[in-house]
């Protein structure tokens, strides 16, 4: 079974931004409709319909990430500090959904959900990864070390929010890099497990 699962990742920063409520985290989920009989009917349809991740690759699920960050400053003695910061997180997931018909064959029936909750997993660890990223960022620029001046505190925010934004997409592609290596003989087993199970009722 060839790779249909991918990361639609989107990251940014704006500092400073509107305001945010701290820690705080949007999740919204989007499904899209596949229709087919046969899990080959409902495969293309994934290929068809699926979101588009550019160049019109399209994908069977997709998590964007936005963090949205707010600081302000305050004169210290001799420069400028931090006088709050507060990191936003927004999750859109979109997934894939499919009305059997009343006529769909029970091995369709078995593969589909299995697919299905493969990618709704898939996609809820990047949200996890992206979550456990959120008080990280949050809690560094909090402990920064006041600068000279207010512009040269503010261009630190920003560095170092780059950074680890960098961090969090370098571990987001990891954890694809390696979904990308197990996870047909993931699907295999746990098709073959299912099928065997229904075939011995």
């Amino acid at each position: 079974m060839k790779r249909i699962l991918a990361l639609c990742l989107t990251v940014g920063a704006t500092l400073p931004a509107t305001h945010a409520i701290s820690g705080e985290i949007r999740e919204r989920t989007t499904f899209f409709m596949v229709r087919g009989k046969s899990f080959d009917d409902l495969y293309r349809e994934l290929g068809m319909k699926g979101p588009d991740l550019g160049q019109g690759e399209r994908h069977a699920g997709s998590t964007d990430v936005a963090f949205k960050a707010n600081a302000t400053y305050k004169p210290t003695t001799g420069g400028c500090g931090i006088a709050h910061a507060e990191v936003r997180l927004d999750l859109h997931t979109t997934l894939p959904r499919w009305s059997g018909p009343k006529n769909g064959s029970r091995e369709t029936q078995i593969l589909w959900k299995i697919l299905r909750d493969d990618i709704a997993t898939h996609e809820a660890e990047h949200s996890r990864i992206a979550k456990s990223w959120l008080k990280r960022i949050e809690a560094t620029i909090r402990s920064l070390k006041p600068q000279p001046s207010c512009a040269r505190m503010e261009a630190l925010v920003n560095s170092e929010t780059r950074a680890l934004l960098k961090q969090h997409d370098d571990e987001q592609l990891a954890f694809d890099a390696a979904e990308s290596k197990r996870i047909d003989a993931r699907l295999e087993r746990k098709i073959n497990q299912q099928l065997h199970r229904v075939a011995s009722r």
